[in-house]
């Protein structure tokens, strides 16, 4: 996640040119890891709300490519400040952001005004004034509380977009989208903040999104289209749900070329989820075109709703022609659980790809094969967007990337994936790490408190 510093010191030099000594000024002098790291999970720490659990020391220690020691070492100094807080037995959590902050890690708060805000500005559809142009380059996320893995991640990448854009970031947890978020919002506002933007919330709640949209003092950045809000969504309206959709279409034709017969779809029974209904036409669209009969399971949450699925899919397990495709790496796992129990397993018995690359999906038995998100493409632009609505702008995501799929063991593909195996599939991007436990994914591990705090 750091970037290398290219040496600004030219090294062309005339042979008859006396030599030069370097200034002071010449010379860029790489900070240590531990400053870096430092850095980054100070950054993660002012964009989580109070009382979020950090992910553990070896987690931080992967997705930083460095060592527990060195994060150890990092966390040292936000202890000190009382950023982040240590609880013996329980994890280290985020402290109070009233505490004040070294000089040298400040950003430039472009702000003004007695509250923290210019004058003047953007009016919103509630009817507030919202920060003049050019506002502060700031942004107030409000967190829902769910345990949710996606989510998880998603912060800890807006914390390092907000690092990389120069954004200030604060955050509160809402418990809902009506009195508690609008009261939060103008929390933040009056902090300075230039617009709002929504990580994550339950596709039940958008009815509840909307009219906070309606009445909120500041501009909102959505992490999805909502009918009447296509402005406000991070991502080109058009072009919403289609990564869903090419990954589907790929994963397809991945199955095929392994040879399988069956191809089954794998989600949860959620009607109001709009990926989930981008994903279901891909399949059913592609499972018509080749003829292939369709099998889905929508499955409510339980144990026993996903035993029943791999009751019903055991017959299609003959000779390892059933190729699942899992709407995300959590339903997949489950179904690896169910069908542990009837001594079935993958890639032996059947074959299967989750969605999200979770952590988890890393430490399966065996290890899962998944689709990663584009985390750093959802956080960069859902930050860009909320600023450019706060100048009565729009600044959208225009997708359109190529799928990618980390190959580890219970897709069937390792062992028979080569060059010409990769040529016939131009729309995936093949991931095939030494060995398939590597390229972990991002640590989650990020756990609100028992209760939100106000």
């Amino acid at each position: 996640m750091t970037k290398s510093l290219e040496n600004p010191v030219s090294m062309s030099v005339s042979p008859n040119a006396p030599a030069h000594i370097p200034e002071p000024s010449d010379l860029v002098v790489a900070p240590l890891k531990y400053r870096q790291v430092e850095r980054e999970i100070r950054q993660l720490a002012k964009t989580l709300p109070v009382g979020a659990r950090l992910p553990s020391e070896r987690s931080m220690a992967k997705l930083y490519d460095c060592n527990f020691l060195t994060v150890r070492k990092a966390l040292k100094q936000l202890v000190e400040e009382g950023r982040i807080v240590r609880r013996v037995g329980s994890g280290t959590f985020v402290g109070d952001p009233s505490t004040p902050e070294p000089a040298d890690h400040r950003g430039n708060r472009n702000v003004g005004g007695a509250n923290g805000t210019p004058a003047g500005g953007v009016t919103t559809a509630a009817g507030h004034t919202a920060p003049a142009t050019p506002p502060a380059r700031r942004v107030g996320l409000l967190v829902v509380p769910s345990g949710n893995t996606y989510a998880s991640r998603l912060l800890q990448e807006i914390a390092h977009a907000g690092l990389e854009e120069g954004i200030e970031i604060s955050s509160r947890w809402v418990r809902d989208f009506s009195d508690d978020a609008l009261g939060q919002a103008e929390q933040l506002r009056q902090e300075g903040c230039a617009a709002l933007a929504l990580p994550w919330f339950p596709f039940e709640k958008v009815d509840e999104v909307r009219d906070f949209v309606s009445r909120s003092p500041l501009q909102v950045s959505l992490p999805m289209v909502i009918p009447g809000l296509e402005r406000n969504s991070f991502v080109n309206p058009l072009r919403f749900g289609g990564g869903s959709q090419r990954a589907v279409e790929a994963l397809s034709s991945y199955f095929l070329e392994l040879g399988a017969r069956h191809i089954a779809f794998l989600g949860p029974d959620a009607p109001a989820d709009v990926i989930l209904q981008k994903s279901l036409t891909a399949y059913a669209c592609r499972a018509s075109r080749e003829g292939l009969p369709g099998l889905c399971g929508l499955v409510q949450p339980g144990t026993r709703p996903m035993d029943q699925i791999a009751a019903r899919w055991r017959e299609h397990c003959r000779d390892g022609n059933l190729a699942i495709i899992s709407y995300d790496d959590e339903h997949a796992l489950r179904f690896m659980t169910a069908m542990h129990k009837l001594g079935l397993g993958a890639p032996r018995d059947y074959r299967i790809i989750g969605f999200n690359d979770t952590e988890a999906s890393v430490f399966s038995d065996p290890p899962l094969s998944t689709i990663p998100q584009n985390f750093d493409d959802i956080s960069t632009w859902l930050l860009r967007n909320a600023l450019a609505l706060a100048r009565g702008e729009v600044a959208q995501s225009p997708g359109g990337q190529i799928p990618r799929l980390i190959v580890r063991s219970t897709c069937g593909g390792r062992g028979k994936i080569d060059d010409d195996f990769r040529s016939r599939l131009p729309m995936l991007n093949i991931i095939m790490p030494a060995t398939a436990a590597e390229a972990p994914a991002l640590p989650s591990g990020i756990v609100p408190p028992s209760s939100p705090t106000a």
